[in-house]
């Protein structure tokens, strides 16, 4: 299983609400729809932090593929371009980690 995470930070001058209703509403349908080997993606917006704080992102999406082959060939698609073009419209950040998935409870 091919795990990633992408944290994005919102574009300056937005709000959270309208950082996370053109995420949710918007951006992830291009990839819900268009990624062909996707088999999950979550999205969790930051609605807060502990005081004196500051978060170092605004959200984070999980997005998982069944093999490198499918991760490989949604990053070639159509689609994972729109969405690429996308983020410039609501991002002043983002960053790709890979992960390992450990449930402990």
């Amino acid at each position: 299983m091919v795990r990633a995470h992408i944290w994005l930070r919102k574009k300056d001058g937005m709000t959270g609400e309208e950082f996370a209703d053109h995420w949710v509403n918007a951006h992830a349908p291009i990839a819900r729809d268009g990624f062909e080997h996707l088999t999950s993606y979550t999205v969790d917006v930051v609605t807060r932090v502990p005081e004196g704080v500051e978060a170092p992102y605004d959200g984070v999406a999980t997005l998982t593929w069944e093999d490198r082959d499918g991760f490989k060939a949604d990053m070639g698609s159509e689609a994972n371009a729109r969405a690429t073009e996308d983020l410039r419209s609501f991002t002043s950040g983002a960053g790709l980690l890979f992960v390992e998935h450990h449930v402990v409870k």
